[in-house]
């Protein structure tokens, strides 16, 4: 049983926004695996052959089905409830070691600073701590001006792959890494300006009598007409490719939403909420999944009630029985078409 002690009951309501970032990454898995299948499962990337070259067929994109608006829409939702949840615990705690209530000018200048540098920081928290609408609870001496401090992106070193260890080393390429609390603020700032780029613009190819070699390649950028392999034309050949939709991370690298979310959402409930309340990060601080629907509880019931299991962890088991069903269906024989 998980141990809510170290939570006051007025940021009962940060874990439930928690468990509903939690909650649209579960649901953005779903229309990801919906999207994948496609049309008639026959998958949401359509290839076929195209002779160009004498004894060659070009296997080439013939068609992409469009990505669900709902996708983009439900990577905001997480991301802004994870960073609203850093500023409701900041603004709790401020609070009280202020020991009354903030005045409006206070209240509108209070939010969890994340900076990349020191320099950066510390002007932040001398606007906080000093002139009109001081809050003295940000200085550098106070408990929590020491927790913020220790949770900046120039302190902790904890980073986020854009890749699987797995993948990584299958595509033999290293994952570029980043801070979650950057990763989460840039979204967030990202996401008032525009929408959250998602796209189906790479795949994973694997030609089965030269797998190694052509998984090696990694996610290649796809789009209609791009001739992803050339195969012999009387030799039956293998070609499985896996489109991913992926988005777009504010610094240009494109990853995989599930282990994305599960990496902020598992940094910010276990190490950055815990952190700012009670001094040191709790593995499984709070429920990773909690009903929130209709039912008549009260918040501290539904915490007591909720389960561990984060979404990605919870989407596995779909996405893996959604792949032994696929590979029962069989191979489907591209068709040829002359040279368009």
């Amino acid at each position: 049983m998980i141990d809510h002690g170290w939570l006051p009951i007025e940021l009962h309501p940060v874990a439930m926004r928690l468990a509903r970032a939690d909650a649209a990454a579960e649901e953005l898995a779903k229309v990801a695996l919906s999207w994948s299948r496609g049309d008639n499962d026959l998958g949401a990337v359509t290839l076929r052959q195209v002779e160009r070259t004498s004894g060659t067929y070009d296997v080439e994109i013939a068609r992409i089905r469009p990505v669900p608006p709902l996708a983009s829409m439900l990577f905001s939702e997480a991301v802004h409830h994870l960073r609203a949840s850093l500023d409701n615990a900041v603004f709790y705690m401020a609070e009280q070691e202020h020991g009354r209530p903030f005045t409006p000018g206070q209240a509108r200048a209070v939010s969890m600073p994340i900076y990349d540098t020191q320099e950066g920081f510390d002007a932040k928290i001398r606007r906080l701590s000093t002139g009109k609408h001081a809050i003295p609870a940000f200085g550098a001496s106070g408990a929590l001006g020491q927790r913020l401090a220790a949770l900046q992106p120039f302190n902790d070193r904890t980073t986020i792959g854009s890749l699987s260890k797995f993948l990584a080393l299958m595509m033999g390429v290293s994952a570029a890494q980043a801070q979650p609390l950057k990763l989460l603020r840039d979204y967030s700032n990202e996401d008032k300006h525009r929408t959250m780029r998602a796209a189906a613009g790479h795949t994973l190819v694997q030609r089965l009598d030269v797998s190694r070699q052509t998984v090696s390649k990694g996610m290649r950028p796809i789009d209609v007409g791009t001739v992803i392999e050339q195969v012999p034309m009387d030799v039956p050949t293998g070609v499985e490719i896996s489109p991913a939709l992926l988005f777009e991370r504010p610094d240009g690298d494109w990853v995989a939403p599930g282990p994305e979310l599960d990496g902020i959402g598992r940094h910010v409930a276990d190490i950055v909420i815990p952190s700012l309340v009670s001094g040191t990060a709790r593995t499984h601080a709070v429920p990773a999944h909690i009903d929130l629907s209709d039912n008549g509880e009260t918040m501290p019931a539904r915490l007591a009630g909720g389960g561990t299991a984060r979404a990605h962890e919870r989407a596995r088991e779909t996405m893996t029985e959604a792949f032994r069903l696929a590979t029962q269906q069989g191979w489907h024989v591209l068709s040829v078409v002359e040279e368009p």
